[in-house]
């Protein structure tokens, strides 16, 4: 992992750390698998559809540069879309879903989602289940009990037997950890 403050969408345009692609993919995966499924992409086909789109993503996501006005979803939406009717046209398939349709999919922000709050709880919840991996499993277990169940942080620190201040250090690092990892990917 890397030690600035640069967002995992910010490193892999500029220069990918070991790891930052998996955690993308890791991350994109369940989205692009429903917007597949949403494209009526058949399910035996999905992997090898999503394969494609990343390998694509590989190439164009080191240009990719954030516009004010649009987002990065927006954007990823549309490479996905054409890298699909690319695929389709490759094998000779006529687009299951009609333009009216596709229209619909891309929606007012060009993202088919049927909620911006389902998209970012599951991005957040992504997002958590990458970051664990990178803290002891007692740091993990503090921040979770501070930040998540809701206990104070004199409860949390005499339940480990730690210092509140820990407790707190504890948060602290993996809250700064998940701003990184999601800075840039959820508009």
């Amino acid at each position: 992992m890397t030690d600035t403050p640069a967002s995992l969408l910010e490193r892999l345009c500029l220069c990918p750390c070991d790891g930052d692609w998996e955690r993308f993919v890791r991350l994109f995966t369940p989205l692009l698998s429903r917007w597949a499924h949403r494209f009526g992409v058949p399910a035996a086909d999905t992997e090898d559809a999503l394969q494609e789109v990343f390998v694509l993503l590989f190439d164009k996501l080191p240009r990719f540069r954030r516009d004010p006005a649009g987002s990065f979803r927006a954007w990823l939406w549309t490479v996905f879309r054409r890298e699909l009717l690319a695929r389709r046209k490759r094998q000779g398939r006529q687009p299951t879903a009609t333009d009216e349709q596709l229209e619909t999919l891309a929606a007012a922000d060009g993202v088919p989602e049927a909620s911006e709050t389902e998209f970012r709880r599951q991005l957040v919840e992504r997002a958590l289940n990458l970051v664990r991996r990178d803290f002891p499993e007692q740091t993990w277990r503090v921040f979770w009990r501070l930040a998540v169940d809701g206990h104070s942080g004199v409860k949390v620190a005499a339940e480990f037997g730690v210092t509140p201040n820990a407790v707190y250090l504890a948060r602290g690092r993996v809250m700064a950890r998940l701003r990184t990892e999601l800075a840039g990917l959820d508009g």
